[in-house]
């Protein structure tokens, strides 16, 4: 079972995250609105696996074996890149598939 109080953290981070890159970009929008910013998901991802992995968190600690340790940070920073809508598709999907079997 996820810490509830571990899987606040990651969407607080996630939710940073997606502020910081939205702010960081907001002038470059305004100034070429026709600009296709593609790449903007990938910095978002890069920023927020950073700002998870620094985080310290392990959301899948005692979730799935072989997850302890640096390889649920890796992942948990993976998610908080992902966005806060990524984490709630993970563990909403996770906890349906607990409770239907």
């Amino acid at each position: 079972m996820v810490k509830p109080e571990l899987l606040a953290v990651a969407i607080l981070l996630a939710v940073c995250n997606k502020a910081l890159i939205d702010y960081l970009f907001a002038p470059i929008r305004k100034k070429f609105p026709d600009l296709d910013l593609w790449f903007v998901l990938y910095v978002a991802f890069i920023t927020g696996g950073v700002i998870g992995y620094l985080a310290n968190i392990n959301l899948f600690d005692g979730v799935a074996p072989g997850l302890e340790g640096i390889y649920g940070r890796i992942l948990t920073a993976c998610v908080v890149g992902g966005g806060s809508s990524l984490i709630h598709d993970v563990f909403d999907k996770k906890d349906t598939l607990v409770e239907n079997g």
